[in-house]
């Protein structure tokens, strides 16, 4: 069978994969452009939240420089007013100045250098013997001159003293100073952690957006050579090949809806086969009708003439007498053998139509028990007929049903004494589910291949020596019209199985 084509061309945007791989690359775009977005707020807010910070800063280090300086005059007037006043205090240094000198330490902690010039012109300095080699002092010099004692004049000299300025006051500076070129870096670097940012935020969304329609694509894929799968199927169902069925896997829609499409297709199938079986079997009761009627019309005549030829018969040469007696009784043999065939033909075109109704399984069971419970005790054979604790209803006519199971159980000892002439075990047994009721006729007799199972419902088709081949098919069509069905598997007993499913009469 050729590839199937789609009635009508689809467009390239009424195409499902073209569909979902617009819609996620759309949504990747938004996703994008929504982070940009926020992305840019985010900045903008918090840059506006980092120049008002580095701002006050800014100003918070101008208005400490003042006081910075203002400080450090402070402590140069203390120092030029504390060397007038050690100038002042000091006495006559004479010719040994040293231990006057020293003693001006043990009073100034902070003073670091004392150094003497006489009016002479004659020097002397003594440094602090004690140094605090961990602290980096910066000092300040102070030269004041010495008062003169009276009538020496202006002057005696001039001292010189050097102060050390407290260290942490030079840390507090240059930390303020590094404060500020910190400030400055960051309102340098501001731009660029902008830049940076807008970047990752960009590079993220184009990486976001691939694989949106990376997946966009993949995903489209997947499902429309699902959908294009299952179109292609529907097509060819259309022709009418109902053979085709759609790949099923996966636990979506789709899957689901091509496991319904397959079902539906089985039950197609089976109702294509069941209708075209009930056309062959309609065909054979037409012909098997017309058929008895042509052979039953000319029985009687024949019967009737040979009968007066027997009675005719004068009785003059024995031989004779005797050769038309064998003749006649051949004639009236073969006579009766085709009153039987027609009998038969005239059961199987004579089925009548199924009248449903709702009946209790016990029933229909009970009553066939009882009528043709006979049917397996000839010759020392056994027939059981097991009754499911649940009696549920069936939609049934209980006539032809016990007629199909009559059918069933000749069939089953017929089939076994051909094999086994005595000891003949058939079983009739039901089961119940939800929804069904199946009914097994088990025999011990010969079996059916596997390949003839379905044949054997075919008019006419018989695997025993003596059968006509219409018991099996006006079963099946009593099981048809009942809207059941019937087959055959291995019978436990050794034998065939018949099974028989029928609807109950709560799910019918």
């Amino acid at each position: 069978m050729s590839e199937p084509r789609l009635l009508t061309p689809i467009p390239l945007w009424g195409r499902l994969g073209v569909r979902v791989a617009a819609a996620l690359v759309v949504l990747g775009v938004i996703s994008v452009g929504a982070s940009l977005y926020v992305a840019r707020l985010s900045v903008d807010y918090f840059d506006a939240r980092l120049v008002e910070s580095l701002e006050q800063s800014r100003q918070l280090t101008r208005d400490v420089e003042p006081v910075h300086r203002e400080l450090i005059e402070a402590h140069i007037t203390a120092f030029e007013s504390r060397a007038r006043l050690i100038a002042l205090t000091l006495p006559a240094l004479g010719t040994e100045p040293k231990p006057v000198l020293e003693a001006v330490f043990q009073r100034e902690p902070d003073v670091r250098e004392l150094g003497f010039r006489a009016r002479t012109g004659r020097t002397y300095e003594v440094r602090r013997l004690v140094v605090d080699e961990d602290e980096q002092w910066q000092t300040y010099d102070v030269a004041v001159p010495l008062p003169a004692a009276e009538g020496e004049g202006d002057s005696a000299g001039e001292l010189r003293v050097v102060f050390g300025i407290d260290p942490a006051i030079d840390r507090r500076y240059q930390a303020l100073g590094q404060r500020q070129r910190e400030i400055e870096a960051q309102r340098s670097d501001q731009s660029v952690v902008e830049e940076a940012v807008i970047e990752v935020v960009l590079v993220a969304g184009l990486l976001v957006l691939l694989v949106a329609i990376a997946a966009g694509v993949v995903v489209a894929r997947a499902t429309t050579r699902r959908a294009t799968e299952l179109s292609r199927a529907m097509a060819r169902v259309a022709e009418g090949d109902l053979d085709v069925r759609a790949a099923a896997q996966g636990r979506d829609e789709l899957a689901s809806l091509a496991r319904a499409f397959n079902l539906m297709l089985d039950e197609l199938a089976q109702a294509q086969q069941r209708v075209a079986y009930l056309q062959r079997i309609g065909a054979w009761q037409g012909m098997a009708r017309r058929i008895a009627h042509e052979i039953k019309n000319p029985l009687t005549p024949i019967q009737l003439a040979v009968q007066q030829l027997r009675e005719k018969d004068p009785g003059l040469d024995p031989r004779f007498s005797a050769m038309l007696r064998t003749s006649v009784e051949i004639v009236e043999d073969e006579v009766e053998g085709l009153r039987r065939m027609v009998s038969s033909f005239s059961q199987f075109a004579k089925v009548p139509q199924v009248r449903l109704a709702s009946e209790p399984l016990s029933r229909v069971l009970g009553e066939f028990e009882r009528a043709y419970g006979h049917l397996g005790e000839d010759e020392g054979g056994e027939l059981r007929v097991l009754v499911p604790d649940e009696d549920p209803e069936v939609m049934a006519d209980r006539q032809l049903l016990k007629q199909a199971l009559v059918n069933l159980v000749e069939n089953a000892v017929l089939s076994a004494r051909e094999v086994q002439p005595g000891g003949v075990k058939v079983e009739v047994s039901a089961k119940v589910d939800p929804e069904f009721v199946v009914v097994s006729v088990d025999d011990n007799g010969p079996g059916i291949p596997a390949e003839q199972r379905e044949r054997v419902f075919e008019p006419y088709e018989t695997s025993r020596k003596s059968g006509t081949g219409l018991g099996l098919a006006i079963v099946k069509k009593i099981v048809l019209d009942h809207g059941g069905e019937i087959w055959i598997d291995a019978s436990p007993l050794g034998g065939a199985r018949f099974v028989i499913r029928l609807r109950r009469a709560a799910s019918a």
